[in-house]
């Protein structure tokens, strides 16, 4: 027990019975106002040591109870991660080497040629008469004619197969060495060479260092969506938004859970009765709804949990106490965490 206006302990009960809080609030009549958690133990006796007590549910104690059911409802809704690959994503052109640029500019130079090819055939011009100006073969001639679009361009010539590529990127993430990587996918059936295995492990980092990984998957715990389900929209900042949409996006269900939240959250901020009588009242209408057992436990402490949104008090003079009182010479902890300081004792009711 503690007295919240001295702030000072007042009482350590030997056990959390009924009967011994209606025990102990028979011999101090003059207590008004008790805050308290939700066990109906306390709740029983202080009602029947003095019904005219103003209980007040501690708001820390609800709220906690009301992010559980949180975490329980979204466990049934969203796996334990969730995960997306934004496609859209916008992407950077990588780098190129000076030999890279060498073979790009040869390649603008061969475009400008064939384009050059073309206009003299529409002209007129047959296909011989530029064979033999730029001295190239006829057969060479038509193909640049039927060209609608630059050379493709390749950055490395040889590679692996695809699905050793994917692999040789998976081995590179975790840590391990090109001759590690190139040997470890030998053992799995690879024939290329290693220098095939070391150009795309280099494709890999250089894009990891440039921030142009192509890996646009996105991982988002379901223990940080339950925090921004709580948080004000306000306070998120852009990336958070986005990622919080999406989410949304991928689960509709839990659009609908979040604005019960945030009206949860404000009805409580603001100490408006009206409104949290209003969420509990729709909470309670289906028991399809996600805080509806939490809902029929307010109920059936209700009186308490308007004092809660009415009255100042709470039990934060509890939570940390150790660390306030600076003329503590003596702590022993007892069971269930008991508190005796100096032969006065601190109990948290």
């Amino acid at each position: 027990m503690c007295d919240l206006q001295s702030k000072t302990p007042l009482a350590l009960l030997p056990d959390r019975l009924s009967e011994t809080v209606t025990t102990w609030l028979k011999n101090h009549p003059f207590i008004e106002v008790v805050s308290r958690d939700g066990f109906t133990g306390y709740r029983q006796g202080i009602t029947d040591a003095n019904c005219k007590i103003a209980q007040i549910y501690d708001r820390f104690h609800f709220i906690k109870n009301a992010n559980k059911q949180l975490d329980s409802f979204l466990s049934t809704q969203v796996p334990a991660v969730v995960t997306w690959s934004d496609s859209l994503s916008p992407t950077k052109e990588i780098p190129l080497k000076c030999s890279e640029q060498t073979v790009n500019n040869r390649r603008n130079k061969k475009w400008e040629l064939i384009q050059e090819i073309q206009k003299a055939h529409k002209g007129g011009k047959n296909f011989s008469r530029p064979a033999r100006e730029y001295k190239l073969n006829r057969s060479t001639i038509k193909k640049y004619i039927k060209m609608v679009e630059p050379p493709i361009f390749h950055r490395y010539r040889y590679r692996p197969s695809d699905l050793f590529k994917e692999q040789i990127i998976q081995l590179e993430k975790e840590g391990n060495t090109t001759k590690e990587i190139y040997y470890s996918v030998r053992d799995q059936g690879y024939t290329g060479t290693f220098s095939g295995v070391r150009k795309v492990v280099e494709m890999g980092r250089k894009e990891r260092k440039n921030g142009m990984s192509k890996d646009d998957t996105f991982r988002i715990s379901r223990k940080k969506l339950c925090i921004w389900m709580w948080k004000p929209k306000e306070k998120l900042d852009i990336e958070e938004k986005s990622s919080l949409n999406k989410c949304f996006e991928l689960y509709p269900s839990i659009k609908t859970l979040y604005n019960t939240v945030q009206t949860y959250r404000i009805a409580i901020q603001i100490g408006d009765l009206d409104s949290f009588v209003q969420w509990l009242r729709f909470q309670l209408s289906s028991k399809k709804n996600p805080f509806y057992y939490y809902a029929l436990r307010l109920r059936s402490d209700f009186q308490a949990v308007k004092n809660a949104l009415s009255m100042p008090f709470s039990n934060g003079l509890l939570e940390g106490q150790i660390n306030r009182l600076k003329t503590i010479k003596r702590v022993t902890y007892g069971r269930a965490g008991l508190v005796i300081l100096e032969k006065r004792v601190l109990y948290r009711l």
